[in-house]
């Protein structure tokens, strides 16, 4: 099945007790993985605008040129946002309890899938709005040209944090019965 860039897998799986023991361990380790992948995202994003941030605002008295300077406190401002939008809206998967059934693995993959989507299309959005607000402020300021290289530079790195993040967990597999599950997926 095909329907535009969206591909839906369905498969039905017979799995035997053992098997499933050992499919609830590796879906434990997989939840603490994209557990650890989702913090070190959060403060590697978060760390890494606010360093920009203040760079950027640290060097922008420095510059003579009205234009490059402008740029740089716009810049300044676009990437504390985008630092602090690691603070205020993180990516949270959580970490599975160590006592937790297979079901409960489960729903944690589901709940982990939810987030991830979800902080995926908010990064989308949020980047295209904020990095067209940061061109019109900088076309306004300064001119056009400048306004539309900076929408560019700050969306093309809005982009690359949207596609960075963890999205494991958009796969999950739900179980049907004791001995049978299904498993979807989707590539976007």
């Amino acid at each position: 099945m095909r329907c535009a860039a969206i591909w839906a897998v369905f498969a039905v799986t017979i799995q035997s007790p053992t098997a499933r023991a050992d499919d609830c361990e590796q879906l434990r380790q997989r939840l603490v993985l994209e557990h650890d992948r989702a913090v070190h995202w959060n403060v590697g994003w978060g760390l890494g605008l606010g360093g920009l941030a203040v760079a950027q605002a640290i060097a922008a008295p420095l510059i003579g040129d009205r234009i490059e300077r402008d740029t740089l406190y716009v810049g300044a401002v676009s990437s504390a946002i985008g630092a602090l939008s690691s603070v205020v809206t993180p990516l949270r998967v959580r970490a599975p309890e160590p006592g937790a059934t297979c079901t409960e693995l489960q729903q944690d993959v589901i709940a982990a899938g939810d987030a991830e989507r979800a902080a995926f299309y908010l990064n989308h959005v949020g980047g295209l709005v904020l990095n067209t607000g940061a061109g019109l402020v900088l076309a306004h300021y300064t001119d056009a040209k400048t306004g539309a290289v900076a929408f560019a530079v700050g969306y093309a790195v809005s982009l690359v944090r949207t596609y960075t993040a963890p999205r494991w967990a958009w796969h999950p597999t739900i179980t049907i019965g004791p001995n049978a599950g299904v498993g979807i997926a989707g590539t976007f």
